[in-house]
């Protein structure tokens, strides 16, 4: 069991440039975790962002919020079970490619259109040609050098940015962008402001166990009022099971990295330039297991 308090809790330590879509090479999205791998309110809420964009870019009627929920939670539940190795970054841009024709023509936007945008996109020559430049699963291949780990994290540092600079989600690649960062000693944060987004992490919890239990089965609803209870009464030093504090943990490093982001937009920090030149720091012996 772990605990919240500021005495017991251990948070986790430490001119922009615009990628553009042509500059991110298709293995840093390939590199991050499949949908059936991420957490599912992290697929949830990037299948909201894109259909909310198909409908303003269709300019088509909004959605009641009872229509909207059932579209966003039957699609998200329908591309976790039947296309599982999808990246959540690639679900927009399926749905983008989509609703512009680019998969043929289609009668309105419906789950069923959906999820056609999200099959023709997986097998879209694109995709297929970007699955190909990707290591084979089992094939023996020497282990990536400091240069390419260091490179790919960068890359899926810069795309984070570009995430948060268009309004999209970066949740996806919060944690490990986080720990890059932090090892890079980008990620000043004192105490007490570490404790502060462990709380804000807890609150946010409890928040979205409170809209699931809305709708959650009967049988779901006693583990999701335990977790709720469990978060609430963290906030006070109640205890947390190894797997809640990792949850807590998880989303405290998704504020302190939207944080940081916040203080490179404002101060118009060069962050590919800052990243270089910490590049010695990723280099030192690794200091954690």
């Amino acid at each position: 069991m772990s605990n919240l308090t500021k005495s017991h809790i251990e948070p986790p330590t430490s001119d922009i440039r615009h990628l553009t879509s042509e500059e991110i090479p298709p293995w840093a999205i390939l590199s991050q975790s499949p949908v059936r791998k991420v957490p599912k309110r992290d697929v949830f809420n990037m299948v909201l962002i894109g259909v909310a964009k198909a409908f303003a870019d269709l300019n088509n009627k909004s959605l009641s919020p009872q229509e909207r929920d059932y579209m966003v939670n039957e699609l998200t539940d329908n591309i976790i079970a039947r296309y599982p190795a999808i990246r959540i970054n690639e679900i927009p841009v399926a749905i983008a490619n989509g609703i512009r024709g680019k998969y043929g023509e289609f009668y309105g936007l419906s789950v069923v259109a959906f999820e056609r945008f999200i099959e023709q996109y997986l097998l879209s020559e694109e995709r297929v040609q970007a699955v190909k430049s990707l290591p084979a699963l089992g094939t023996a291949r020497p282990a990536p050098g400091k240069q390419e780990q260091f490179a790919t994290a960068k890359s899926n540092t810069l795309m984070a940015l570009q995430h948060k600079q268009s309004g999209k989600s970066f949740a996806s690649m919060a944690g490990s962008v986080y720990d890059f960062l932090d090892r890079l000693q980008l990620l000043q944060f004192n105490r007490d402001e570490k404790y502060d987004m462990m709380a804000d992490a807890c609150r946010q919890l409890v928040g979205d166990l409170k809209y699931k239990l809305l709708t959650a089965p009967g049988h779901q609803r006693s583990a999701l009022r335990r977790d709720k209870d469990a978060y609430t009464a963290a906030l006070k030093g109640g205890a947390l099971t190894g797997e809640q504090n990792q949850n807590v943990i998880r989303i405290s490093k998704r504020l302190a990295l939207d944080a940081f982001f916040n203080q490179v937009m404002m101060e118009e920090v060069d962050l590919d330039a800052v990243v270089e030149g910490k590049r010695g720091c990723f280099e030192e012996v690794e200091r954690w297991t």
